[in-house]
């Protein structure tokens, strides 16, 4: 008996079970195209996410710099409004993780097998 991946969820379950506990998949059922289908769908989801960390992150950068511009009195001022002190550098950590992120599933050994 090994510890596995789930091919449909990822997690991790036992080779001699019939169905994952987690996602309730048909683990004895499914053939080597399946399991590729499914380790492709999950690893698009994964990207799909990370994607959309970053447009967060840019939303965030974007919203903190007009707070910054608009707030009384209006222009650039230092010190900058507590709002964009909290979105902008939080926006910047975001986007700079969804970005590592994305990089890291897009190496070719990230990639789940061809189908």
């Amino acid at each position: 008996m090994a510890i596995v991946k789930c091919p449909a969820c990822g997690k991790r379950i036992s080779s001699l079970a019939k169905a994952c506990r987690h996602c309730g998949a048909q683990l004895g059922k499914m053939d080597t195209a399946q399991q590729h289908q499914l380790a492709r769908q999950r690893w698009r989801r994964q990207v799909d996410q990370a994607a959309n960390a970053t447009y967060l992150a840019l939303a965030m950068l974007v919203a903190g710099t007009i707070w910054w511009w608009g707030a009384p009195p209006q222009g650039w001022f230092f010190p900058p409004p507590v709002a964009t002190l909290i979105l902008m550098p939080f926006g910047l950590a975001l986007y700079v993780v969804g970005r590592v992120r994305l990089g890291w599933l897009r190496l070719a050994r990230n990639r789940p097998p061809p189908e």
